[in-house]
């Protein structure tokens, strides 16, 4: 039995280990391209217009840049959400909605993120409006996944700190309940062991 907890507590350590490193590679890539597009911008010329394609190369830049940010943060999501699982301490059905808000307010980021760097480039070739209404439909699932997550942990989380602020002062109260019973004790064993302060009616008893 023992053999087999240790082997499952290794492979939990080692699962976590890869999430967080997986985590931590996806964050620090998005950071790099981040960087990269910044310094991109400040290039001599960026701002020159393709005459074949009628975009400038910075709007190409972004466009590649933010592509590669919310394929980043579409694989980042899944990962996060692993890692709530791992290190939330709370009961099940609250740490499945949590990582599931987690999830999915990811994806909506990824989506947002789209709108802002794909703006240049494909608003030169559609409406602006057609843009973005097509971005507000994308974003409308993750936000109603988001909004039902939390509505389902309301009565879950109410409940965990209900208990949690109704045990501690349970616990108080026992607290204080036997610290004042011990001095009541205490005044009971000397009462019953109090000394016979006559010792002449034994003696009378005794000569009769």
């Amino acid at each position: 039995m023992s053999t087999t907890q240790n082997d499952s507590r290794i492979r939990e350590r080692v699962n976590s280990r890869q999430r967080v490193r997986s985590a931590s590679k996806l964050i620090l890539a998005i950071a790099s391209v981040t960087v990269l597009l910044y310094l991109g911008s400040l290039l001599p010329g960026i701002d020159h217009v393709v005459p074949a394609i009628e975009l400038s190369l910075a709007a190409i830049v972004r466009a590649i840049a933010t592509l590669a940010v919310v394929s980043l943060l579409v694989h980042l999501a899944s990962d996060l959400a692993a890692l709530t699982r791992l290190v939330f301490d709370a009961p099940r059905v609250i740490v499945e909605n949590v990582s599931s808000v987690v999830y999915w307010l990811v994806l909506l980021a990824a989506v947002i993120v789209a709108h802002w760097g794909l703006a240049p480039a494909v608003t030169s070739l559609l409406p602006t409006w057609i843009y973005d209404v097509g971005f507000l439909v994308l974003s409308l699932p993750p936000l109603a996944f988001v909004a039902a997550r939390l509505y389902y942990t309301l009565d879950p989380a109410a409940d965990l700190v209900t208990d949690r602020v109704v045990g501690t002062s349970e616990k108080d109260d026992e607290s204080s309940r036997g610290e004042s019973s011990e001095p009541a004790r205490g005044d009971d064993s000397s009462v019953g062991s109090e000394p016979d302060d006559d010792p002449e009616r034994t003696d009378d008893t005794g000569d009769e």
